[in-house]
């Protein structure tokens, strides 16, 4: 199993505060959080703890959450849509889903900056960064969607 440290009440506080100024969110989120080596988030029930783990074998510890970077936190797909984000909300129409999910960056004129939440009607599909007029999209190749060549 990777090495991962288990972080304290400040340093979760730290994320959470990061993503309450980049998004409003005020989700408070009863999980223990994990980082490994490469900066990269977990989060995992705290029942785990209640959990006689002696005889099982684990290959990984939770769920990805996000990552620490310069630019700040980038949240996972899944990060993104248990947070509730109220503000750097980037609504996208379902054509631009389509390029979205098959992992090509979107044209926006929207004044927003860092990273922002990609969202079509009720449907969290992931985090951008803005950048010079286009949203970089951090799908991962694994999880694209590609579409069937048109005729």
């Amino acid at each position: 199993m990777q090495n991962l440290k288990i972080l304290n009440n400040k340093e979760v506080k730290k994320i959470m505060n990061e993503l309450k100024e980049q998004y409003g969110t005020t989700e408070k989120l009863d999980f223990a959080f994990f980082e490994n080596f490469k900066s990269k988030v977990y989060i995992l029930s705290k029942k785990f703890g209640e959990l006689n783990d002696k005889n099982l074998r684990i290959n990984n510890l939770g769920m990805y959450f996000g990552k620490k970077e310069k630019g700040g936190f980038r949240l996972s797909i899944e990060g993104a849509q248990m947070i509730k984000a109220k503000k750097n909300v980037l609504e996208i129409d379902d054509r631009e889903v389509l390029e979205w999910i098959s992992r090509n960056d979107l044209k926006t004129s929207e004044k927003m900056n860092g990273f922002i939440i990609i969202r079509n009607k009720n449907d969290v599909y992931g985090v951008g960064k803005i950048k010079e007029g286009k949203v970089m999209n951090f799908v991962s190749k694994d999880r694209r969607v590609i579409r069937p060549q048109e005729s």
